[in-house]
């Protein structure tokens, strides 16, 4: 079958799309053409939490029940509207990565004909690779357990992290998990941040075992919601704030009120409401982006210190 072709013009920039109507979520009915939709009307939203983060994407070249890959380096083939940014890796590696900054509409909508069903920034900005700007709490529910479970977890995320003095913000997966979002001073290294969420999680894990738990090998989670520390590590990334997710229902990683996490569940917010729910809902997590929090009290208060 031949390949349907069209370049619309978008911001001043030609953007060529191809195949609109192939389906992504068989389930829902939803095709590419609704994802660079969302994508075009919701960049003001998206491109809040992606503007200057070096970004991985995740492709669904055929849709969600596909093939998928993860992509970090920008292909050769992109439009000269891409910025990208070229970065170490930090795995140790004598290797550079040419990461996708998301700095404008077209590059949305390129990146939703390439099938990029998920959108991954970094917790850093590229002027500042080693330093976050977020540190996220990854409530991820193992075998045995499931949202609700997430759900009691958070609340004693928030607990904890009150009594800290550090306000937070809560976003649904868009899967069956959780992330608690902390904004903070881009001056703490990720080693940092990730050995204060992790612990904050072994805290947890002492005071409530039967239901938290920090350890890293699957099997032994059972029954549990495991406390990932180790997506604040640099490089690491979660599902930005609304981006879809490859769920059967085109979930929205959402972000809520706590008020609202009490009674929210995963499907609630998806490729079919979000842009309603964004016309009356403020985003709830732009607050976060000028709200820079010191983390040293905190750091000294659990004992992780600062270095």
């Amino acid at each position: 079958m031949a390949e349907k072709r069209q370049t619309v013009l978008m911001d001043g920039q030609e953007v060529e799309i191809t195949n609109w109507d192939k389906v992504l979520w068989p389930e829902a009915g939803l095709t590419k053409g609704d994802l660079i939709r969302y994508y075009t009307l919701a960049a003001p939203y998206l491109l809040t939490h992606l503007r200057d983060r070096p970004l991985t994407v995740t492709r669904y070249p055929s849709g969600i029940e596909g093939e998928s890959f993860y992509q970090k380096n920008c292909p050769a083939y992109a439009p000269s509207f891409v910025e990208t940014t070229p970065i170490r890796s930090s795995n140790g590696a004598d290797k550079t990565i040419n990461y996708i900054l998301v700095q404008n509409r077209p590059t949305l909508a390129w990146l939703a004909n390439q099938g990029c069903i998920e959108l991954h920034p970094w917790l850093s900005r590229y002027t500042q690779p080693e330093f976050p700007d977020w540190l996220v709490f990854d409530l991820d529910p193992a075998e045995g357990c499931d949202f609700d479970d997430a759900r009691e977890i958070a609340f004693l995320v928030k607990k904890a992290l009150d009594e800290l003095g550090l306000v937070s913000y809560p976003k649904l997966s868009g899967a069956t998990g959780i992330h608690v979002y902390v904004p903070i001073e881009p001056k703490y290294p990720y080693s940092v941040t990730s050995g204060f969420v992790g612990t904050i999680g072994r805290i947890l894990e002492t005071v409530y075992p039967a239901k938290v738990t920090t350890e890293r090998l699957v099997k032994n989670r059972t029954g549990r919601v495991y406390v990932d520390h180790l997506q604040n590590l640099q490089g690491k990334t979660l599902a930005a704030p609304y981006s879809p997710r490859p769920q059967p229902q085109a979930t929205i990683a959402a972000p809520v009120t706590w008020e609202e996490l009490e009674v929210v569940y995963p499907h609630h917010f998806h490729l079919g409401n979000i842009l309603e729910r964004l016309e009356k809902t403020p985003d709830l997590l732009a607050a976060g982006l000028t709200q820079r929090q010191s983390l040293d009290e905190a750091l000294t208060a659990v004992g992780a210190g600062v270095t």
